[in-house]
């Protein structure tokens, strides 16, 4: 990436790796049951709205999270509808869709992508878990050969940090079925 974009988008460190998957729940007994990673947080999400390429569309998607050090795992399986998943390629089953950045500025940064003439491929809005998650994937395969995503956490208006800290106390609470989706240990 040129000096004048990386200045320009200040990116924080890597946060988040996502794979799209066929099946989430026997990929989360792999890396539970294999490579000990846990908690998994699991939900059934319909991003609303979501946006892509310009068009509406209306994904069901089943999503695994869990942390690995400071870095986010995401497992991604479409349960029903379209989705730029989908069209990810497919020689392998388990597959890097995309390399996440946690920020607090999505708007900003969207600005500041399409000044660069970097364009969205998709973008949504989760709400779960008494918080928003608003989403944009960028049209990065072609230069950086994957996908590159911002991630906004909020509570209401104000952005949140999402980090190993804050994701592992939402699962102790998750436990208590505050989550909608379920807490896999």
């Amino acid at each position: 990436m040129p000096e004048s974009v990386e200045k320009k988008l200040k990116l924080p460190k890597l946060g988040q790796i996502g794979y799209v998957v066929k099946d989430v729940d026997k990929a989360v007994s792999y890396y539970r049951d294999t490579l000990g990673i846990r908690p998994w947080m699991l939900l059934d999400e319909r991003p609303e709205p979501c946006i892509e390429k310009g068009k509406e569309v209306h994904p069901l998607l089943r999503i695994a999270l869990a942390y690995t050090g400071s870095i986010q795992l995401e497992l991604i399986q479409v349960v029903e509808g379209e989705s730029i998943h989908l069209n990810h390629p497919a020689e392998s089953p388990w597959r890097v869709h995309h390399l996440g950045f946690m920020v607090q500025d999505i708007e900003r940064r969207l600005n500041t992508c399409r000044k660069l003439g970097i364009g969205v491929l998709q973008r949504g809005t989760i709400k779960d878990i008494g918080f928003t998650v608003d989403y944009a994937y960028l049209d990065t395969v072609n230069e950086a050969g994957v996908v590159i995503e911002f991630i906004q956490w909020r509570m209401g208006a104000m952005p949140l940090p999402v980090n190993r800290l804050v994701f592992n106390t939402l699962c102790l609470a998750g436990s208590g079925n505050f989550l909608k989706g379920r807490v896999v240990k």
